[in-house]
């Protein structure tokens, strides 16, 4: 499998809405949004503002990242969502963004890289444990999911 990372493009945003669509659930998100149109994707994904992994025209994943708070004292902290598809599960495309990431926050003077994971998703959190993250904060019940209370995990890495 020969992937190259990249930022998204336009041609991209079909692929990257399918992709939400069929990827997160009440398992793995406490809020599933659903556009009408890839126009309404790119409103709140415009063009560069996700790193993309692809084979040829195909979108393996993805990696989006911000500033938690658009103030000057927070620009050393990136958080992150990271989205793979079924078919690149398990294949190192989540390492490899992950990686990407990392250098580009080097770059950026970015010194942690923070995200949140609810806590019935075992699968990220092993992920996220493997590749260096730790809990840095547990939010008890903080979301009402499939008729059960579900913890909302806050994790961090700082980036070396």
């Amino acid at each position: 499998m020969h992937l190259i990372i990249r930022p998204s493009q336009k041609k991209d945003m079909q692929q990257l809405m399918e992709l939400d669509r069929l990827i997160w659930n009440s398992t793995n998100t406490p809020a599933l949004l659903h556009w009408d149109s890839v126009e309404d994707y790119e409103k709140s994904y415009p063009e560069g503002n996700q790193m993309v992994a692809a084979e040829g025209d195909r979108i393996a994943g993805y990696i989006s990242f911000k500033h938690p708070f658009d103030v000057p004292s927070n620009r050393h902290v990136f958080d992150v969502a990271i989205g793979i598809h079924p078919d690149f599960q398990g294949k190192k495309v989540g390492s490899q963004l992950m990686e990407h990431l990392r250098q580009t926050a080097r770059e950026q003077g970015v010194r942690k890289i923070s995200l949140r994971v609810l806590s019935t998703n075992e699968k990220a959190i092993a992920f996220y444990k493997a590749i260096g993250f730790k809990e840095e904060g547990r939010l008890h019940e903080e979301f009402f999911l499939d008729g059960k209370y579900v913890d909302d995990l806050l994790l961090y890495k700082m980036v070396d």
